[in-house]
């Protein structure tokens, strides 16, 4: 069955003195959500269209920003660029199926590399160059309280980036959120995004075990392409599930390490999935049926992401400019052509095409830096260079 979620606020999972119920307020949040007019037309919307699975194995390439907010009589909460890049690693590790430890799945369930990856943004809204960090101090020591995450430092376009807060919601372990989520279909985009503490990000710095594999921003990016907890909305309940065919059927959540096999609802549970709340080393795998739902969402409703070129180090408009300032020589050509390519062009995205007068392509071996010419008849040709869709042509002439 199919269910929507407005947000999903994972809590310290190892807090097992507290009952289940509050480990997601669930309920609460998504009560409010229903009386938003602009997330009911969200789901009419959804519900009308096709769920038909996304069948293309093409990467999609997801920008990501991530927003430090420290506070400022705690330089800790500062975290450095390499415990940011970490966790980007370990989100490409994971998503792309590139972790050792898909032995922590038992036989019967599927683990696959689900095309999609995260690269940090190199253009900032304005298409200015960027980091893809952001780093903020505030007096606030929570920046989970009341919201205070956007107010303090802002989301980029939620349409062409996935805004990544990182910063403190108290100590783990007592009953403070370590993740948050906010779905498909979230209507308010200066909320839209995901929340880490500090303490649970990346695989090095604060990041303290056992949440230091980067796997609670795992998680939490799972949620915000459209997948659930194993056991859907209500734990405790066979009638309810996350509405994806190879994750079985669960009323059970597991914390730590548990020892399989366990089972509910007359079937073997999954302890391994990244959607469960495991700890980070017992963790190992997204499922087929979860690979295609978050590709699903991608297309149907983060479909601007499939566009975006937030993570070409040169601004479309820019990459234009440079690509008619390159320059060849010598022209007319005997031998070799050589392509001079300005240094913000990233050579590795370039192509080179020939073509005669008449627009045939014709086949030599074109690189970013030269083209032989040795065997052509003399005449005149076309040079075609394509930079991200970007395009230049230009006249040589060919003389031995």
């Amino acid at each position: 069955m199919n269910r929507s979620i407005l947000l999903l606020i994972c809590f310290s999972f190892a807090l097992l003195s507290h009952s289940q119920e509050n480990y997601c307020q669930f309920e609460e949040n998504y009560s409010k959500l229903l009386k938003n007019s602009k997330f009911q037309e969200y789901l009419n919307s959804r519900n009308s269209k096709s769920l038909a699975s996304n069948k293309t194995e093409t990467v999609f390439i997801i920008p990501v920003v991530f927003h430090v907010i420290y506070n400022q009589n705690n330089p800790a909460q500062n975290i450095s660029d390499a415990q940011v890049i970490s966790q980007l690693d370990a989100l490409n590790r994971d998503f792309r199926k590139r972790n050792d430890d898909t032995t922590n799945v038992e036989s019967g369930f599927s683990f696959t590399d689900t095309k999609i990856e995260f690269c940090l943004a190199k253009r900032d809204t304005n298409g200015n160059l960027t980091s893809g960090i952001t780093r903020t101090s505030t007096t606030f020591t929570s920046i989970g309280v009341n919201n205070q995450y956007y107010v303090i430092r802002p989301a980029w376009d939620a349409d062409n980036y996935l805004n990544i807060w990182v910063g403190n919601f108290g100590a783990i372990g007592q009953n403070e959120p370590i993740g948050v989520a906010t779905p498909p279909g979230n209507p308010d985009k200066q909320k839209d995004g995901v929340l880490i503490d500090y303490e649970a990000f990346g695989t090095i710095g604060t990041a303290n075990s056992p949440y230091n594999l980067g796997r609670t921003t795992v998680h939490e990016v799972g949620h915000w392409l459209g997948l659930f907890h194993p056991w859907g909305i209500t734990a405790n309940n066979c009638l309810d599930d996350d509405g994806i065919s190879d994750t079985p059927n669960q009323e059970n959540i597991y914390y730590f390490c548990p020892s399989p096999p366990r089972s509910s609802c007359n079937s073997k549970d999954m302890l391994s999935n990244y959607m469960g709340y495991v700890n980070d080393a017992c963790m190992g795998n997204f499922t087929t049926g979860q690979k295609e739902k978050m590709r699903t969402t991608i297309v149907q409703q983060k479909t601007s992401f499939i566009l975006t070129k937030s993570c070409a180090t040169v601004g479309i408009k820019e990459a234009q400019s440079l690509l008619n300032n390159i320059q060849l020589f010598p022209n007319p050509v005997n031998e070799q052509l050589n392509i001079i390519i300005p240094d913000e062009l990233n050579k590795n995205n370039i192509i080179v095409k020939l073509y005669s007068m008449e627009g045939k392509q014709i086949a030599l071996k074109c690189s970013s830096n030269f083209l032989p010419t040795i065997d052509l008849k003399e005449g005149i040709y076309l040079l075609r260079i394509n930079y991200l869709g970007q395009q230049t042509t230009k006249r040589i002439i060919v003389q031995h």
